[in-house]
């Protein structure tokens, strides 16, 4: 097994990386598999009840007038090649729960972000969440052989913001109004994560996920406590 991630990560070094595509990734909370247009009704119903505001704040659009218009911006999403969404499912077969997406892909330059992360209520701060993005980053670094994943997030969004600094991004400055958010010009943080760092960072994500670290459902230690440690 060592000799095989040596050999793929030397074939990484030598070329391009590998375009994002359709995947299923499972870890032991959450499972993440490609966007399906009957995922619409769903995620809409999570993500438009009493917390509807708050979720979609700093979104570039939403939220959506009804589930027709929701449903007609998933179809435009799947219609969009730069962009590779999957849906979070607790359990094997469950209903969809949120999503995350890759997108702004150069894979002669190895670089891509992370973006669009859109959780049901229900689903934020748990475990599962985390488990999510570090399929997701893992995924990115050791299957697809990218050397740079970069998060981004308005200055105003500090959940963005807080869950870059957990998850080990670093932050490498402000893109002075960098893109106009309903009809707003707004200012953006720029994070990103490199190959190199990603060993850390996937470590600590494992000693975090290990149900070691867990005592009636609580952690016992935070990732950023593990990953200031190691």
């Amino acid at each position: 097994m060592a000799g095989q991630e040596a050999w793929k990560r030397l074939s990484h070094e030598a070329g391009s990386a590998g375009k994002p595509g359709a995947v299923m990734l499972t870890g032991s909370h959450v499972g993440l598999a490609p966007l399906q247009l009957e995922d619409a009704d769903g995620i809409f119903e999570l993500t438009h009840a009493e917390e509807c505001d708050q979720i979609w704040a700093e979104m570039k659009i939403g939220p959506f007038d009804g589930v027709e218009s929701f449903r007609a911006h998933v179809g435009e999403l799947l219609n969009d090649p730069s962009r590779v969404i999957l849906t979070l499912r607790r359990t094997a077969g469950g209903a969809p729960a949120g999503w995350l997406c890759l997108m702004e892909a150069r894979p002669a330059h190895r670089v891509i972000e992370l973006g669009y992360v859109l959780f049901a209520p229900a689903l934020q701060r748990t475990v599962a969440a985390s488990e999510a993005l570090y399929l997701i980053m893992r995924h990115v670094f050791d299957d697809l052989g990218y050397r740079r994943l970069e998060w981004t997030c308005t200055t105003d969004n500090a959940k963005s913001r807080r869950a870059a600094d957990r998850l080990g991004f670093a932050f490498e400055g402000i893109l002075r109004d960098g893109l106009v958010l309903k009809g707003k010009a707004r200012d953006i943080c720029m994070y990103s994560m490199l190959a190199r760092e990603w060993t850390l960072a996937d470590a600590a994500f494992r000693a975090w996920l290990s149900p070691d670290n867990f005592s009636e459902g609580r952690q016992i230690r935070s990732l950023q406590e593990i990953r200031a440690a190691a």
